[in-house]
């Protein structure tokens, strides 16, 4: 029988179509044709992803948005939330708690720093949040309540945390044996210092991949901060600026890792960035399962740019 309806089509149809649509624009364009699709877009087995930027006063898009949250909480899968202008008062009417429970990625953007916390506080309670990316923008400027909160995080996988002002973490303690993440994935950008890098890895004994920019060199001395043993870790992405090649070398050491890839971006003046000889002697003494290197450097004064990229095999040739 030929089929005359669109609601005649199987809903694993419509599920496929919805995967690429955003929360909001599956119900305004679904919810009132009639109750079929109306029970469609209700049903557990629909995952929605929700996209929310209060960019502008406009009440009847931030309410309906409330709605949503309120109605459809057990099947929201992944939630952005952009809040410049000081417009907090949308988180402050609800809270995401354990009721989200197929939460699996959310993204912060600009948001206040209580309102921040107090949100962190609450997604303890998430079964399911895997990933969680927070760019505070021009907000906060000591993220080390932040990060304490998020290291708490029982099922987090995926951290990306951003701002593009100069922060601080020093209040952070470095952690107990009792406070180690199950955090795999670390990606920092924002500015910070080598002791308050290696606190945030003390946390994070699982961590698998590395990514950071922003180090800066405080003349600390890096040789009196204790190793940490990141056995699983295997991929390490680092940009920084003015940083001496051989403090980064006793810091690499220090992480006890089994790098198979290592890409460093520099902007320094440091001739020994540009000694071959020394990397070789590096890798093959202690990054000897390395596989590929990504080695991109500019030099200012000289107006110099190299690029390396290594390929190894297994007898590290």
């Amino acid at each position: 029988m030929s089929i005359t309806l669109i609601e005649n089509l199987s809903n694993e149809f419509f599920f496929e179509i919805f995967e690429y649509l955003e929360g909001c624009e599956i119900y305004q364009a679904f919810s009132n044709l009639n109750y079929h699709f109306q029970q469609l877009i209700n049903s557990l087995f629909l995952l929605l992803k929700f996209n929310f930027y209060r960019l502008t006063s406009d009440n009847v898009y931030t309410n309906t948005y409330k709605q949503l949250l309120f109605n459809n909480k057990h099947q929201i899968l992944s939630f952005h939330i952009t809040l410049p202008l000081e417009k907090d008062d949308f988180l402050s009417s609800f809270s995401i708690d354990s009721s989200f429970d197929h939460l699996e990625s959310l993204i912060i953007i600009d948001i206040s720093e209580n309102v921040l916390l107090s949100l962190l506080a609450n997604l303890y309670s998430l079964p399911r949040l895997f990933s969680l990316t927070i760019d505070t923008q021009h907000r906060i400027n000591d993220l080390s309540d932040v990060y304490r909160l998020i290291f708490t995080l029982p099922k987090l996988k995926y951290i990306k945390c951003s701002s593009e002002i100069y922060v601080t973490c020093d209040l952070l303690p470095m952690t107990t044996n009792e406070q180690f993440s199950n955090i795999e994935y670390f990606i920092i950008e924002h500015p910070f210092a080598f002791n308050e890098l290696c606190t945030f890895i003390s946390y994070l004994p699982q961590l698998r991949h590395l990514t950071f920019s922003g180090l800066i060199d405080e003349d600390i001395n890096i040789n009196v901060i204790k190793s940490i043993t990141l056995s699983n870790l295997t991929r390490l992405y680092i940009k920084i600026d003015e940083i001496p090649a051989d403090k980064l070398e006793i810091f690499i050491n220090k992480l006890n890792a089994k790098l198979k890839i290592l890409s460093l971006g520099c902007t320094s003046e440091d001739i020994d960035y540009l000694d071959a000889n020394r990397w070789k002697i590096f890798i093959l003494h202690t990054m000897h399962i390395l596989e590929m290197m990504i080695y991109l450097q500019c030099i200012s004064e000289f107006e110099i740019n190299l690029f390396h990229h290594f390929g190894f095999n297994d007898n590290g040739h």
